[in-house]
């Protein structure tokens, strides 16, 4: 892919923050610690609709849907406010993935939970080059979810490729997790083998994703690397729809416990 071509991906989820307006300046705060982790953060406000609330179910609905990650601040005000209350049935019932942040609490400690949150929205993709094409559609579909992700595509023309890799491997290990695609030839790929072996140095989640069938990459896998893999959930993607096992991977991450 050449500079002309090679295309830009904005870094950072929106992320729709449910708060009651009356707690405004613990919400700020919560806001500040979302923008230092790289987030966009969404604080709504309707008051045009305060007059016409036959229209704001539909909307909250329309604008949540939209969303793919949440901030849920509760207190006192929002527990008694109808509308944040709606805001947070729909966002449950979506099965999106969200932190609650408890303001009543004197130390919230929102930078934690925001911290948690990032975990599950940063992600390094390490695959075998031959598997470029499927691994470049699976980066897609995570960034059109709203995930910042760093892969081959994401390396600025004319940096040093190992240090690029290094350093996206050292933020997903740190602040998200690293989706590991396995197939025949990353099984026997030199460069594959040094993503995981970083990752787990740095004691950082792991996600392997089998996109070829298991047996053939079980077969492949040098003994190190079976051994280093012991122990880790698998996701297989294959005999599906790409679509198909596209959402059951998502469902899958948005669920993975983050410590």
């Amino acid at each position: 892919m050449n500079e002309q071509t090679k295309p830009t991906y904005p870094p950072g989820a929106w992320v729709f923050v449910s708060h009651s307006h009356k707690d405004l300046p613990e919400v700020t705060k919560v806001r500040n610690d979302l923008e230092s982790q790289g987030f966009k953060p969404l604080l709504f406000f309707l008051k045009c609709l305060e007059d016409d609330a036959a229209e704001l179910p539909g909307l909250l609905c329309r604008e949540i849907k939209a969303r793919r990650f949440f901030v849920l601040c509760e207190s006192e005000n929002s527990r008694s406010s109808v509308w944040v209350q709606k805001e947070v049935e729909i966002v449950r019932s979506l099965g999106r993935t969200y932190e609650v942040v408890n303001l009543d609490k004197e130390e919230h400690q929102s930078q934690e939970i925001i911290k948690r949150l990032a975990r599950r929205s940063k992600v390094f993709v390490s695959s075998s080059h031959s598997d470029s094409e499927i691994a470049s559609r699976i980066a897609l579909r995570l960034r059109q979810e709203e995930y910042e992700v760093f892969d081959a595509d994401s390396i600025p023309s004319g940096s040093s490729w190992a240090d690029e890799i290094h350093s996206g491997i050292s933020k997903a290990a740190k602040e998200g997790f690293v989706l590991l695609l396995l197939s025949k030839r990353a099984a026997e790929s030199k460069w594959v083998a040094t993503d995981l072996q970083e990752a787990l140095a740095l004691k950082g989640p792991v996600v392997p994703v089998m996109i070829e069938d298991v047996h053939i990459v079980f077969r492949s896998l040098p003994d190190h690397l079976r051994f280093m893999l012991q122990g880790l959930q698998f996701f297989n993607f294959t005999g599906r729809p790409f679509d198909v096992a596209m959402n059951e991977m998502l469902s899958m991450l948005r669920k993975r416990f983050i410590e």
